[in-house]
């Protein structure tokens, strides 16, 4: 089997690097989902992403992956 793995300081600098992307929170995960799959080609995967609160509304974005 292929195996992976993503050294955990360059997934931080991806994953801030998110930060001044003008996209949805949506969009933003499923993109990452989408780039960790192409890279790591794994049987299935999940990203979940909690966003702070803004104007008092707090935000849970989840994609996910099955081959």
């Amino acid at each position: 089997p292929n195996r992976s793995l993503i050294e955990l300081k360059s997934l931080k600098y991806y994953l801030t690097s998110y930060r001044n992307v003008g996209i949805v929170q949506e969009h933003a995960v499923n993109r990452i989902l989408q780039d960790l799959v192409q890279l790591l080609q794994p049987v299935s995967m999940v990203i979940e992403a909690d966003y702070r609160e803004r104007g008092g509304i707090k935000t849970k974005a989840v994609a996910k992956y099955e081959r």
